[in-house]
């Protein structure tokens, strides 16, 4: 996922019982200065890599040595938490167990219960969108980057074969193993595996003793507990088009998700594609939607919005919504924008 979504966060000390600042102007009286009231809690943003992408961590904790402290331990364990699932579902790293399976030929494996755990959310949302969102899309992936890099389209023998290899269907799992109908099916995260890597972030933050917390894998955000100065995390949606605003909405226990073209994109022989790979095509997609969609703590959170951003109109993408309730996606076609779901 892109990172079109910003966080309307700061690192600020926030003191119990601030008076409105309409008392700020209040007629002073000849009376002694009041001591400055010691500021109770303090977001603390810890800066780190992940997956390719920026991982930012913000936790709300006590003002104190305590606090600091329980932030910093919480957060490292965060962070190795996510390059231990960097280390499972990578497709870019050798020694990832999903690189392993993708290179083996075996029609059964055993996988770990992370693995297993995405790869089932994964085939849910598949057959939910018909296969608009695919994990088997690796060949086609695969190849998509390397024109990327060339700037050159795939040859049409090479983009029909890699696309023959994409079916959704041809994989299972059951418990902790995978089966595969063809031995030459390849798995690819890239359009969940960060939104799921920010919701175990964030488990791990709370297991930590730090609930009130927001985690941002580049665009995938996933937000605990409401901070405590406010009834929610604020998230801002940056709009494709300059003529549409931005929007805000309150995050609490849920995760938020964007998707599109607008930040990745090549030119080649004068077309514009992005950096998502359409399953039907096998090349990037030249007019996807910006989509954002907002949900519970759900890595589906992260593959709807890749779906979507893929649908003709609004009422394909009503379609896909219908079947998720407690879902939102806020999707900008053209300069229009439309929310979905509920």
């Amino acid at each position: 996922m892109q990172s079109a979504v910003r966080l309307s966060l700061c690192v600020v000390a926030l003191a119990a019982g601030a008076l409105p600042a309409s008392c700020a102007s209040a007629p002073k009286r000849d009376v002694a200065a009041a001591p400055e009231t010691a500021p109770l809690t303090k977001r603390y943003r810890f800066i780190g890599k992940a997956m390719g992408a920026r991982v930012e961590l913000t936790i709300d904790e006590k003002n104190d040595a305590d606090g600091k402290e329980r932030a910093r331990a919480a957060a490292k364990a965060a962070l190795e938490e996510l390059d231990r699932l960097d280390g499972l579902l990578s497709d870019w790293k050798r020694s990832s167990e999903l690189t392993a399976f993708n290179n083996s030929r075996d029609a059964r494996r055993v996988m770990s219960a992370e693995c297993c755990e995405l790869l089932a959310r994964a085939l849910e949302v598949a057959a939910a969108t018909d296969g608009l969102f695919d994990p088997t899309i690796a060949p086609s992936v695969s190849l998509w980057r390397e024109s990327r890099a060339s700037l050159r389209l795939p040859s049409e023998s090479a983009r029909a074969a890699a696309c023959l290899l994409v079916d959704w269907r041809r994989v299972s799992v059951d418990g902790l193993v995978v089966s595969r109908l063809r031995p030459d099916v390849q798995i690819d995260f890239g359009g969940i595996g960060k939104g799921y890597a920010a919701v175990r972030t964030l488990a791990v933050l709370r297991d930590n003793g730090c609930p009130r917390a927001l985690v941002a894998v580049a665009g995938d955000i996933a937000a605990g507990d409401a901070p405590s100065d406010a009834p929610a995390w604020m998230i801002e949606i940056a709009p494709e088009s300059d003529s549409v605003a931005a929007e805000s909405i309150p995050l609490v226990r849920g995760a938020v998700s964007t998707s599109g073209g607008s930040m990745q994109w090549v030119e080649i022989d004068g077309a514009r594609y992005s950096h998502l790979v359409d399953p039907r095509t096998g090349l990037g997609a030249t007019n996807p939607a910006q989509v954002t969609v907002v949900g519970p703590l759900d890595a589906a959170v992260d593959a709807l919005g890749t779906a979507l951003a893929l649908t003709s109109d609004d009422r394909e993408a009503a379609a896909i919504m219908a079947q998720f309730p407690g879902y939102r996606a806020r999707i900008e076609r053209d300069g229009s924008v439309a929310w979905i779901g509920r």
